[in-house]
Order: C-alpha cells, then sequence, then structure tokens
C-alpha cells in the first residue's frame, strides 16, 4: 500500500517537473558557491572553481598549525612585508593584484586580526596593517575585551544573565584556534541555506496531493469504504509523505554536499567556526555546525510538509496546500522584518532554515530562569511538534465524511 501511494505521487507528470526542477537547482546552486573560491596568482590572474580551490589550499596550508604568538608575529611581519613591496605600492591594479596573491596563505589569518581590532559590530579591512608583533599576542584577549566593552557601551539591551552568558561563551571557547584552508566548508555553509529553503518547497510541493488527491479524482467514496480505508491506507498515505520528504531531503542535500567537497575539499573540518565568523557564540567546528544546518532544515522541512498534508487532509485542496510550504518558509521571514516582536519572531518555523545567520548572530531567549540561543530551543521543539502531527494527521483524514 506504501508503494502504491509513492507510485501516485511519481506518476503524475507535474510531480515529475518539480523532480527535474531540483536536480537543476542543485547544480545550479553548486555552481554558484564553488564559484565562491577564488585564487589570484603570481602574475595577478583570477580563477574560481576546482583550480582555484587547490592552489588556495596550497597556500593556506602552508601556514596550517595553531595560531599561537609566534605564528601571529610572522603573520605580523609577513604582511608589513607584503605591503611595503612595490608591487603594493604601485598604482598599477595588476601590480597589487600580484602582491595581493602572496598574501593569500595569511589572509585567513588577517581576517581573525582584523576582526579582533574592530569595533564589535564593525569591521575594519585594513586593522591588521597597523597591528605590531607586540601587540598581536593579545588577539584572544581582545576578543572577549571587545565584547564587555560593547555590552557596556548601552548601543545594545541586555539583561544582565545575557552578558554573563555571553561572555562565558566567549571565554570558554578554546584558544588558539588550528588554522588550515577552510574556504570550502565556509562556501557550504554560506549557501546551503538558500538551497535547503529551495528544497523545502519543493518536497512541500511533492507532498501536498498526498491527501487531497482522492477528492480530486472523485475516488474519496470508494477509499473511505474500502475494507482498509481508514486504517492502513491512512497510515500509508502519512508514511509515504514522511519517506519523500526525508529521502529527497537526504539525497539532494547530500548530493549537494558531496559535489561542492569534492571540488573545494574538505579540509578544515575541525577548526573552530569563529575563523569565519568571529562574534558567534557557538564554539563547534565548521563540521558540527554543518550538521546543526542541515538537522535544523531537515525539521524545517518536515514541519512544512506536515503542514502541507494536514491542510490537504482538511480542505481537500492540492492547490491550498501547496501554498503552505511558500506561507511558512516565506512569508514568516517576512512578518519577522515588520513585527516588532523579536523575541516571538524567533520562534517562527522558518528560523529553522536560518540557523547560519543564528550561528553568526545569535539570538538569546531564556526559559527556567535559563539562557539559551534560540537554534538549540527551536530544533528540538519543531522536532517533537513534527512527530506530533503525524498521529494528528492521521486522525483528521480518518474523520473525514463522504459527501
Amino acid at each position: 500500500m506504501l508503494n502504491f501511494e509513492l507510485k501516485k505521487v511519481f506518476s503524475k507528470s507535474r510531480n515529475k517537473i518539480v523532480i527535474l526542477l531540483m536536480v537543476v537547482i542543485t547544480i545550479i546552486t553548486s555552481i554558484l558557491t564553488i564559484n565562491r573560491v577564488e585564487y589570484v596568482d603570481e602574475n595577478g590572474n583570477h580563477s574560481v572553481g576546482f583550480t582555484a580551490a587547490k592552489n588556495l589550499r596550497d597556500a593556506r596550508n602552508e601556514w596550517a598549525g595553531y595560531l599561537t604568538d609566534d605564528v601571529l608575529k610572522k603573520v605580523i611581519a609577513e604582511n608589513r612585508r607584503i605591503n611595503n613591496s612595490d608591487e603594493a605600492q604601485s598604482d598599477d591594479i595588476a601590480k597589487q593584484d600580484q602582491a595581493f596573491s602572496e598574501k593569500q596563505g595569511i589572509l585567513g589569518i588577517l581576517d581573525v586580526i582584523n576582526s579582533a581590532w574592530s569595533d564589535y559590530r564593525d569591521y575594519n579591512y585594513f586593522a591588521a596593517d597597523s597591528v605590531s608583533e607586540d601587540d598581536v599576542n593579545k588577539l584572544y584577549e581582545k576578543r572577549i575585551s571587545t565584547l564587555k566593552n560593547w555590552l557596556d557601551s548601552g548601543k545594545e539591551y541586555y539583561t544582565q544573565k545575557e552578558k554573563d552568558f555571553l561572555i562565558q561563551r566567549y571565554e570558554a571557547l578554546d584558544t588558539p584556534f588550528y588554522y588550515e584552508y577552510t574556504d570550502g566548508w565556509a562556501a557550504l555553509l554560506q549557501n546551503i541555506s538558500t538551497f535547503i529553503l529551495m528544497l523545502a518547497l519543493m518536497i512541500g510541493f511533492l507532498v501536498s496531493g498526498i491527501f487531497s488527491d482522492e477528492f480530486q479524482t472523485k475516488a474519496d467514496s470508494i477509499f473511505f469504504s474500502a475494507k482498509m480505508g481508514r486504517n492502513k491506507a491512512i497510515v500509508s498515505k502519512v508514511g509515504a509523505g514522511f519517506l519523500i520528504t526525508s529521502v529527497f531531503y537526504i539525497v539532494f542535500v547530500l548530493l549537494y554536499t558531496l559535489t561542492i567537497i569534492c571540488v573545494l575539499g574538505a579540509d578544515g573540518a575541525g577548526c573552530p567556526l569563529q575563523l569565519d565568523m568571529w562574534r558567534s557564540v557557538y564554539n563547534i567546528t565548521f563540521f558540527k555546525a554543518y550538521l546543526f544546518i542541515v538537522a535544523g532544515g531537515y525539521i524545517g522541512t518536515l514541519f512544512a510538509a506536515t503542514l502541507a498534508m494536514l491542510v490537504s487532509a482538511f480542505s481537500h485542496s492540492t492547490a491550498t496546500a501547496i501554498i503552505v510550504p511558500f506561507i511558512v518558509l516565506c512569508v514568516f521571514p517576512f512578518l519577522s522584518r515588520i513585527i516588532t516582536l523579536p523575541g516571538f519572531c524567533s520562534f517562527f518555523p522558518d528560523q529553522l532554515l536560518d540557523i547560519y545567520n543564528d550561528l553568526k548572530e545569535s539570538a538569546l531567549i531564556e526559559i527556567g530562569g535559563k539562557i539559551m540561543t534560540s537554534a538549540t530551543v527551536i530544533v528540538p521543539v519543531y522536532a517533537v511538534v513534527c512527530l506530533s502531527l503525524q498521529p494528528i494527521l492521521y486522525r483528521v483524514y480518518k474523520r473525514t465524511e463522504i459527501k
């Protein structure tokens, strides 16, 4: 019976087109992500893609290791040497690109130094140029002191508990950082939320007709009067929706991830996320951040798909059910920009597909006197909600009256 429900879904021409569209979206998004990694050679020529990633990896990994005081001093000295070179001082863009090419190995480290010597909500691209070798050993202390100064400035309002939480998370971060090529993971994390959003909308379209099709084809009277029409047949529909959502999500996310990692490289999976997101309060690695984003995306996709099926069972309309994922995942983000209830907006289901931004700029909430980031709350909460909606979906369809 489950196999029969799956055949009904994939026999429709519109669903075949949606699957083809998912493949096209995966290819296009993969190309755009791969092209985020750029390399400039010694002649000032720019390249992107596999070759750029390989050359950039070689340049970065020459400086691979822990960012200790000695390493940071060498980076400052190397940066000063390049800045004082004839190429860097030249007004010729081509020569400036040649000077830039020499910096690519230490560019990730310079980015960390720039972040440390910038204001909390600002970024000074040239801050490292004015940092001395004697001062650069204060890098990790600057991260904490900059946060404290910002919290005391009054520019943002936080309760004392929230301030203590932020400072505690900053102080708990393991230092020194381990540095190596991480551009592949950084590019993947930057684009994967957008990819998951488009994937969720397509999956919502696929499952939207599972419960309403019997009414569209006028087969409802036969379906519900059959021997297993109000028990096993409905369970098969619920199972088909869950299976389609899970399998398509896993397959396409893995396909996208493996494409990016195979081309751009998996180096840096164990490096701290702060190499790319300096202000993040999540003391995790790039790989753990990826897993967190993917887990949140799956729960968000499952929630939107389940709501679509629930509306389909209630309204008996496929068109109405198709609109639901769009409302949940696209309209809610718009509302969060115009509704002045930031705490409430943090619980909107669209936030499940936006874990990346929460990793960068965490929204804090207090539950039972304990401060937590919103993402660590909404992921398990919506996971429970999704499981709870499955039996509700079953009961709603089981009680359908034949007219």
